[in-house]
């Protein structure tokens, strides 16, 4: 099944699409539907030309494909060593040798929703970057929020590590309990799936 998704990075072609799925229950449910973040996102599908006020603009997007037909959107940023509002507990799982990537993403066409895909496109995703985009990508971030109770098994099946809980405040609610999960691939001896 993984050899027919890929991925490219997402762009004006995409926009309905994208949109659409924005406004899906299943997808308003645990991601971000303000206008700030649709803004980056168009800024950012029309080549980052203009400043984002949507975390400074560190995000990119992309699309993933199952035989050609767009079906999820995959939100990436760098994690570094020295960004001020790194908590220690990420701090201490980044990287030690690459560089490390924060993932958020969801199957937002509603066809291919609840496939059994979210395991699959997580480990086609992850090999992608680090095949296509970046081998020096090494570490991968995924924080789910609690109330998404089928995530954490879901991210564990594609290799991902649960590491420690942690809480922070989103979407207006103080507090809100998440699992960081990490994934990481090394090049050398050691390879984690």
């Amino acid at each position: 099944m993984s050899a027919s998704i890929t991925f490219e990075k997402a762009s004006p072609k995409h926009r309905v699409s994208v949109f659409e799925w924005l406004e899906a229950p299943h997808v308003k449910e645990f991601w971000d539907n303000s206008q700030s973040h649709k803004d980056d996102i168009l800024i950012f599908m029309n080549g980052r030309k203009h400043p984002s006020s949507y975390f400074d603009g560190r995000f990119d997007y992309w699309i993933g494909l199952m035989n050609n037909d767009p079906y999820c959107l995959v939100m990436t940023s760098e994690i570094l060593s020295t960004q001020t509002d790194l908590s220690d507990l990420w701090r201490s799982n980044l990287s030690k040798k690459g560089k490390t990537l924060s993932i958020d993403f969801m199957i937002g066409n509603q066809k291919y929703f609840g496939k059994g895909l979210a395991a699959p496109t997580l480990e086609a995703f992850t090999d992608f970057i680090k095949d296509k985009v970046d081998p020096s990508i090494d570490t991968f971030f995924l924080d789910p929020e609690e109330s998404n109770k089928r995530a954490k098994h879901v991210y564990e099946k594609a290799g991902f590590h649960y590491v420690a809980d942690f809480h922070r405040d989103c979407d207006g609610e103080k507090n809100v309990r998440h699992f960081l999960m990490v994934k990481k691939l090394y090049s050398d001896t050691l390879f984690i799936r």
